[in-house]
């Protein structure tokens, strides 16, 4: 079981597609949900047609009733188009406000011990509980930097709040260009900066459900930059702290262990690359 929680300051975007991306090249062998747990809203029911009625506040809302025993957060997964398990939370701000109340309160785990979470929770924001919980629990935080001057000043208040709620090591993902090299926000935030994403908005945009062919996605930059990270996350693999694309490139080929679980919204039939995996148990 591992469990990651993803999070950015004011001034850093990206990190539902991030987390997507991540959870689409997660090992095969291992259960994988991507769960929204941002106090601000989710994004995902609404970029791919899916019902906010499944998901964090179905779950949360039944453990508070007592009707959640073990794997019942099953019923409330809904899947990407290429099979990327994910539990989506509520688009509005009021909604989704209380649903971090609520998850806050809650003492139960999202999933079971024999699946793994990406925690979507957004930008980090004062007082949120909810948020607050996922932090704690986390085996790894990844916080999403964008190297300019005003983002990194937002990104030092949340790395201290970070730092206050969990004694793991902040792992930074550096997002664009700026004032600031990866190895100066290492210095200035005292963070390890795992990885910069690479400049790829075509494959963000597949990422993201627009139309757009397998192979594409599959031979981009952005799932390249993917499985390095995912390879930093569970096997503690060195950080990268160069400029540019953090020294990625497409591959010609899927053939590591880390294989594409899901097409994230492709609309065409996948290429020889195959974008989904056979289905993991979640107990």
């Amino acid at each position: 079981m591992t469990r990651i929680t993803l999070c950015a300051a004011k001034g850093s975007s990206g990190v539902t597609t991030l987390a997507c991306v991540l959870g689409a090249v997660w090992p095969s062998g291992r259960a994988v949900i991507v769960a929204e747990c941002d106090p601000s809203g989710g994004d995902l029911a609404g970029r791919f047609g899916l019902s906010t009625r499944l998901g964090m506040t179905g779950l949360i809302l039944s453990e508070r009733h007592g009707a959640v025993n073990g794997s019942d957060y099953r019923a409330h997964i809904q899947q990407l188009p290429g099979g990327l398990d994910i539990l989506v939370a509520p688009a509005g701000g009021d909604a989704a406000t209380a649903l971090d109340r609520e998850l806050g309160a809650s003492s139960s785990e999202i999933v079971s011990a024999d699946c793994d979470l990406l925690a979507d929770c957004g930008r980090l924001l004062p007082g949120a509980i909810g948020q607050e919980k996922m932090i704690r629990g986390a085996d790894r935080v990844v916080l999403l930097i964008c190297p300019e001057v005003a983002p990194i000043t937002h990104a030092r208040w949340a790395a201290s709040k970070i730092r206050g709620l969990s004694s793991t090591r902040i792992g930074a993902v550096i997002v664009g260009t700026g004032a600031f090299k990866p190895i100066e926000v290492a210095e200035e935030l005292d963070v390890d900066v795992l990885w910069t994403v690479p400049s790829d908005p075509r494959a963000a945009l597949i990422a993201c459900g627009a139309t757009g062919t397998a192979k594409e996605f599959v031979r981009s930059k952005l799932v390249a930059f993917a499985r390095q990270l995912v390879s930093a996350l569970i096997n503690g693999d060195p950080t990268n702290t160069s400029e540019g694309d953090g020294g990625v490139s497409p591959g010609p080929r899927v053939e590591s262990e880390l294989t594409i679980q899901s097409g994230h919204g492709l609309s065409t039939t996948p290429a020889r690359e195959t974008l989904e995996r056979p289905r993991v148990s979640h107990g």
